[in-house]
């Protein structure tokens, strides 16, 4: 099987794990692409939501990690391992952030200091280098990364605190953490508590293969105060 480009294989995966029956907030997304250095930039409108899509302008032996962030709270973190089938040679690593009615989605890029920082729906800013295409920081968040393209790597970012509740499906070879029903994937909070669900407790999946997030910000509280108590 021909291995998957970037932009497809982000679109594949984004399809696959973030359609969503909820758009977080309005979003005024222009279809726009950018040469940022050493790193490439796209904002990408859907019929409800956008999302943009940050990776290196140059790519050896199919070996790279790009990163999506969307409307609907997702940072996706995306690697390609090499030539190979897809089911073995990519991988994803997902969260979520909550709540998503902050902030509109979008980007700026800061020429003198040679960084990009894109504003997700709960008002994350997630700060690039441009001239080595690596993420620096995610505001409010702990972060440790692995800047090696490693397949045991579990996709080379970590989030070990968050200033709000966040979802970590974890990472999967081939397909988004959110496609497999019954995986389990963990809610946070701030304090470091934890909630194991299933992800048929907060996807729908469709005949047509769209995995679907449940819930707007208001029911997922309501679903989270009877599930994970223990969540503040």
């Amino acid at each position: 099987m021909k291995h998957l480009t970037t932009q497809i294989a982000l679109l594949l995966l984004c399809q696959i794990g973030t359609s969503q029956a909820f758009a977080a907030s309005a979003t005024s997304c222009a279809d726009k692409y950018e040469v940022l250095d050493n790193t490439t930039v796209r904002s990408v409108p859907g019929e409800n939501s956008c999302y943009i899509t940050v990776g290196p302008r140059n790519v050896t032996n199919l070996t790279y990690r790009d990163f999506l962030i969307d409307d609907t709270g997702l940072f996706m973190i995306f690697n390609s391992f090499g030539p190979g089938p897809e089911s073995e040679t990519t991988g994803a690593r997902e969260y979520y952030f909550f709540p998503r009615n902050v902030a509109s989605l979008g980007y700026t890029y800061d020429s003198s200091t040679q960084r990009l920082s894109v504003t997700n729906p709960s008002g994350k800013i997630f700060v690039f280098n441009t001239e080595k295409a690596i993420l620096v920081s995610i505001s409010g968040t702990v972060v440790s990364q692995d800047y090696n393209v490693d397949i045991a790597n579990n996709g080379g970012i970590e989030i070990h605190q968050n200033d709000g509740i966040y979802l970590d499906l974890g990472f999967t070879l081939g397909q988004s953490p959110s496609q497999s029903s019954t995986r389990k994937v963990t809610f946070k909070d701030r304090s470091g508590q934890t909630c194991q669900v299933k992800n048929s407790q907060i996807f729908r999946y469709t005949a047509d293969s769209d995995v679907i997030f449940k819930y707007s910000d208001a029911a997922l509280t309501r679903f989270l105060s009877k599930t994970c108590p223990q969540l503040k």
